[in-house]
């Protein structure tokens, strides 16, 4: 059954800090000395399996400014965001070596500092998909709050899967896996696939339809019309419209799992167009005009907002389809940490709705993939980096005997991770560990009912080696 994000309240970032656990981010050293340009998040001569990275760190007191060059040419592609003696750029790479001169304005050129990072693309044969779904006319055109706005939707998707894919990367290395994340199709030329396809029906007879026959009868379709079992879809429907009678949004949803995460289009036109113009996008504050098009800001009411909350949220229902439940921590992608996506490339929040004027983060107010997240996902098959030897046929199993009042789950190629649920989220997991593999774990209802405090068990899932999940209910 797909899932559809939570509808709570944005959570108010002055009052997230301290129900976040401590992460991290300083641990890979630096490049550079103290008086130059510092790099706090890569080291040089080392290989990442992913085109586009974010580099976090300082500049010498006085620069104004960051200027970078990869193996001697300007990069023009590249986005810089400098705050008060801080900075964070994204960094497109190219196949192979990339030698990158970070060179701060404004001060003597000795200050600049080189990192050489080699980038070695992913062989995993899974990868993720990218679909901009029309009705059946095939009109592509997504909702604007003006006729200024270009069409451009290939382009602000690519950014966005870019930006999801970096993230992810960066994300599950702060939570101690290796930069891991998903492959992104793309053509001979290297460029992000994107799929236009006409759907069966006609925009109305989508409109017709509730969430979950919607996500359904598109599910459906796809898998009959382009199969693809190495694929995990990001779907969205270019027809989403707003009523302009009754202000109700036709044809959004936002649900994910199986192999596929459903979105509306409806916010499109606030994502970056490219990387250059990403860390902008993520300060600027023009108000959205919810009379003209859809305000899904999490009560921000500006474009930025509107960017954050809607390309997280397609993380979001991302995460449902590699197999992820709803988590309980407020800045997890799997709640609504989401609405903070864009603190992963910026400094601080721009003003708002709610909050006139500009609000600081630290390092512990970023979204990200919490533990009980990030220690599944490096177990899915499209985390994995490169094409693995297959493994033998085998089942993940997960028996409840209600007899030995026990939870026994096994798996021929090594159990590595069982949740427990409450409710639609996972409210604690064990994550096995190990370079032997254990093939059977067993867990006591006694001890389960203590880690949830009582709360009832309603599903147990797990995954296994090989990468094989399994799911199964509680019925006592």
């Amino acid at each position: 059954m797909p899932q559809i994000h939570l509808k709570t309240l944005l959570i108010a970032t002055t009052l997230i800090s301290w129900l976040t656990p401590s992460v991290d981010t300083h641990a890979d050293g630096q490049a550079g000395t103290d008086s130059a340009v510092r790099v706090v998040n890569h080291l040089t001569d080392s290989v990442v399996r992913y085109p586009v990275i974010v580099l976090r760190g300082e500049i010498p007191p006085g620069s104004t400014g960051l200027k970078i060059t990869r193996n001697g040419e300007p990069l023009e592609s590249a986005g810089v965001l400098v705050d008060s003696g801080r900075f964070k750029a994204l960094v497109p790479l190219t196949n192979g070596d990339n030698r990158l001169q970070l060179s701060p304005d404004g001060v003597p050129s000795d200050k600049s500092t080189e990192l050489n990072i080699t980038f070695q693309p992913q062989t995993n044969p899974y990868y993720v998909r990218l679909i901009w779904m029309t009705d059946k006319t095939g009109d592509t055109r997504f909702a604007t709050p003006n006729d200024e706005v270009p069409q451009d939707y290939e382009a602000r998707l690519r950014t966005a899967a870019q930006l999801m894919q970096t993230f992810t990367a960066e994300r599950m290395h702060d939570a101690g896996y290796g930069r891991k994340t998903f492959r992104l199709e793309r053509d001979e030329n290297g460029e992000i696939i994107v799929h236009t396809l006409n759907g069966n029906k006609a925009a109305a007879d989508y409109y017709k339809m509730s969430d979950n026959r919607w996500y359904g009868d598109i599910n459906g379709w796809l898998n009959e019309n382009h199969p693809d079992p190495f694929a995990k879809n990001i779907v969205l429907a270019a027809y989403t419209r707003k009523d302009p009678q009754t202000g109700k949004m036709l044809g959004h949803t936002a649900l994910g799992g199986g192999n596929q995460g459903l979105f509306g289009s409806g916010s499109v036109f606030s994502w970056p167009r490219d990387l250059s113009s990403a860390m902008q996008v993520f300060q600027d504050d023009t108000a959205v005009d919810p009379s003209r098009v859809h305000d899904d800001s999490a009560f921000r009411g500006t474009y930025w907002g509107l960017a954050s909350t809607t390309i997280g949220a397609t993380l979001h229902e991302m995460g449902h389809a590699f197999g992820l439940p709803h988590c309980t921590d407020p800045l997890g992608i799997m709640t609504r940490g989401f609405d903070h996506f864009h603190r992963a490339f910026t400094f601080a929040d721009p003003v708002s709705r709610v909050n006139n004027q500009p609000v600081e983060f630290n390092d512990n107010q970023v979204a990200y993939f919490a533990p009980i997240s990030a220690s599944y996902l490096q177990w899915t098959p499209w985390f994995r980096l490169d094409e693995s030897e297959s493994m033998p046929d085998s089942e993940t199993k997960i028996t409840i005997d209600h007899e030995k009042k026990e939870v026994r789950v096994s798996s021929p190629s090594g159990v590595r991770w069982v949740g427990f649920w409450v409710g639609d989220s996972v409210a604690y997991h064990r994550e096995i560990s190990g370079d032997e593999p254990t093939q059977e774990v067993r867990f006591t209802r006694e001890e389960i009912a203590k880690w949830l405090n009582g709360r009832k068990l309603s599903t147990v899932t797990s995954i296994a080696s090989d990468g094989k999940a399994a799911r199964i209910a509680v019925r006592d």
